[in-house]
């Protein structure tokens, strides 16, 4: 993301382009950063919005100042009429007043900008209407005014109220002009230029409008000659420390006209070339979108969630699912399964008395009122609650690590916003999962029919004794007994196969049982993929996509951001 906004800021971008990227992460941004500066820059868009609407044709030059830097005396020598009240002993100042070149079009620009006062200059014969018909000088500023336009330049001219005033009535209005001119004029005096207050609260705020501010040390006549260059130089230096690199610092006297024709023609060549709304509004979108930035850097964030995080978060939820316990029950299941089918026979009977592994469980065993499938897993204890939700805490600070608090705090909260339907998600999973083998395993029927073979073997061995024993008993002679005579002893032929045939139907048991294991054991290995990748799928749905998703937002917020500074 990093490298997106040095890339990005290569070239400017479109002021329209800026605005609705502005725009755009804004909106991205809410729910993430504080509320305030979700809603200072709402306002700023909706200020540009509603004064690029207004009058292109005028520049909206506003001067702002403390009590007795001679704003009011500076208006009037720069119109070269008295249009404000000044006096010595004390601010006049209660409301804006304009001066106005270009009547068409500016009386809905002063309505938005609540001002009542107007003075409209076309016409007249005063010093700042004569400065705005006269030619443009210089090679540079004729070239500015053709690009701006032919004509004379529309200005709107306010005279404001005292930052400091003690009426807070009027401090409020000064502080909503510097939102809404285009052109900020800081005035100061010799006494004042250097208030940290008003560099702090007023000045730096406007770091990055070089632009379209212009710094003025009004009442020059009182510092002496060789003083006044290193008092110009100092309030240069504490312009450049609040940030306005490049603003002009002129020198003017109200009283004594020193300077003012410069001020004059200065504003009249910004007016002329049209420029300074746009100027204005890239630095206010820069300004915004770098206080968002500040108040929730997306920057540093990854694009998405690490393979292996994603892996580690999966084996916690598995520990919380207990897969471990089923994958078992699993493998035993099919052991069951294959001692019913080739276990000794005689035995078989006894496995009628116990139930499945698997559907003493429960699992796959109906659906509870809302239509959930349910197992009989007991409930997962506080170890395994506490390592699934340490384990979507833990993932979600590792895929937002390098990210700022707002960012970290939104990923969490998305990772965690779906935590409490985890368990029955998980419970879900395991129930739903197909882990018993629907088909016969191919040597079951083997193993079945030789087990069959041995029973019948020394089941007829059995009943061949039985049979002479009953001779015996009621005195009739038995047949001869055939013999096998390849044993060191001579042993009876039916009790070779009594023997013969028990013995296999165990070893036939003992060799199925074998099987089953290795068998039972692959099936367990089975099930544990299978519902490994059930809890994955879990995990995706209520964990990693809402942290992808909250990635993704910080990806494009970060562009928009980028595009919007330009």
């Amino acid at each position: 993301m990093r490298e997106l906004l040095s890339r990005s800021t290569k070239e400017p971008a479109p002021l329209a382009e800026r605005i609705e990227a502005l725009e755009h992460a804004t909106t991205l941004l809410e729910g993430v950063a504080p509320s305030g500066a979700i809603e200072e820059s709402r306002d700023l868009l909706d200020r540009i919005d509603t004064r690029r609407a207004l009058s292109a044709e005028h520049t909206v030059i506003g001067l702002f100042g403390a009590t007795g830097s001679g704003k009011s005396s500076l208006v009037n020598a720069l119109v070269g009429a008295e249009i404000t009240q000044a006096t010595v002993r004390r601010p006049t100042t209660s409301s804006p007043v304009a001066a106005v070149l270009g009547e068409r079009g500016s009386d809905a620009l002063l309505d938005w900008l609540e001002v009542e006062e107007r003075h409209h200059l076309e016409g007249t014969d005063t010093a700042l209407a004569e400065a705005a018909r006269r030619p443009p000088r210089g090679r540079r500023a004729r070239r500015e005014a053709t690009q701006g336009g032919p004509g004379t330049p529309g200005i709107v001219l306010l005279d404001l109220p005292d930052l400091d005033s003690v009426e807070s009535a009027h401090r409020t209005v000064a502080e909503r002009m510097t939102g809404l001119v285009d052109v900020i004029v800081w005035v100061t005096d010799p006494q004042k230029y250097a208030d940290a207050v008003i560099h702090q609260e007023f000045v730096r705020p406007f770091a990055g409008h070089d632009a379209v501010t212009v710094l003025v040390l009004n009442q020059i006549d009182r510092i002496r000659e060789d003083e006044r260059d290193p008092v110009l130089d100092s309030l240069a230096a504490l312009a450049r420390a609040d940030g306005l690199d490049r603003a002009p610092v002129l020198a003017t006297s109200a009283s004594t006209g020193a300077g003012v024709e410069e001020l004059r023609e200065h504003l009249v060549q910004i007016a002329r070339s049209r420029e300074a709304i746009a100027s204005r509004h890239r630095a206010d979108v820069r300004g915004a979108a770098e206080s968002l930035q500040e108040a929730a850097d997306p920057t540093g964030m990854a694009e998405q969630p690490a393979p292996a995080d994603v892996d580690a978060l999966v084996e916690d939820l598995a520990t919380a699912a207990r897969i471990e316990p089923v994958a078992r029950a699993v493998g035993a299941s099919y052991r069951f399964r294959s001692a019913g089918r080739v276990g000794w026979p005689p035995l078989r009977w006894a496995r009628r008395f116990r139930p499945d592994p698997l559907s003493r469980l429960g699992i796959g065993q109906g659906r509870d009122a809302e239509g959930l499938q349910r197992t009989s897993l007991p409930e997962p204890d506080a170890a395994a609650r506490a390592r699934a939700s340490g384990g979507v805490r833990r993932f979600a600070d590792t895929a937002s690590e390098g990210g700022s608090d707002p960012w970290r705090a939104a990923v969490r909260d998305a990772a965690r916003c779906e935590e409490d339907q985890l368990p029955d998600a998980l419970d879900q999973a395991v129930a739903g999962a197909e882990l018993r083998a629907t088909t016969i395993s191919w040597w079951w029927p083997v193993l079945d029919v030789l087990q069959w073979l041995a029973l019948l073997t020394w089941v007829v061995g059995l009943g061949w004794l039985a049979l002479n024993a009953l001779l015996a008993f009621l005195g009739i002679p038995p047949p001869p007994m055939p013999m096998v005579q390849e044993l060191w002893i001579p042993i009876p032929l039916p009790t070779v196969l009594v023997v013969l045939g028990i013995a296999a139907g165990l070893l036939i048991g003992l060799a199925g049982g074998v099987i089953a294991a290795l068998v039972g054991g692959w099936h367990r290995r089975r099930a544990r993929r299978v519902l490994t990748a059930r809890v994955r799928a879990v995990a995706d749905d209520h964990v990693v996509t809402p942290v992808s998703e909250e990635l993704a937002l910080a990806r494009d917020a970060a562009r928009d951001l980028a595009l919007a500074h330009g």
